[in-house]
């Protein structure tokens, strides 16, 4: 079966946004109607909320991975394995570099 859905700009915003950003859409309308079913044929509004907790939780390494690939991006990382760095020498360059981005944030 097929379904076809016209969203509106303007009207419907915060719908568009949140499509736009599910990676695999029709799961994601698939359970969105599902969770709606469910809200509205007896399951009570705490057992939605705990399914779909837990299936952001289940998502949060990768969210934190993108996060951290995003915050380094840019950044040359040496190999842990380079026989010519000291293990657990600090890398002056990345420290001097990281120090400034800190004192930049938080103003110290």
């Amino acid at each position: 079966m097929i379904i076809h859905v016209r969203l509106s700009e303007g009207r419907d915003d915060d719908v568009i946004t949140w499509y736009e950003a599910q990676v695999d859409k029709s799961a994601a309308l698939r359970s969105v109607i599902r969770e709606h079913v469910r809200l509205h044929n007896g399951d009570s509004q705490e057992a939605i909320v705990k399914s779909v907790v837990a299936g952001e939780l289940a998502r949060l390494p990768d969210v934190v991975a993108a996060a951290v690939r995003g915050a380094l991006a840019g950044y040359r990382l040496a190999d842990a394995n380079t026989p010519d760095v000291e293990p657990g020498a600090e890398n002056p360059e990345l420290a001097g570099r990281l120090d400034a981005e800190l004192d930049a944030r938080w103003g110290e």
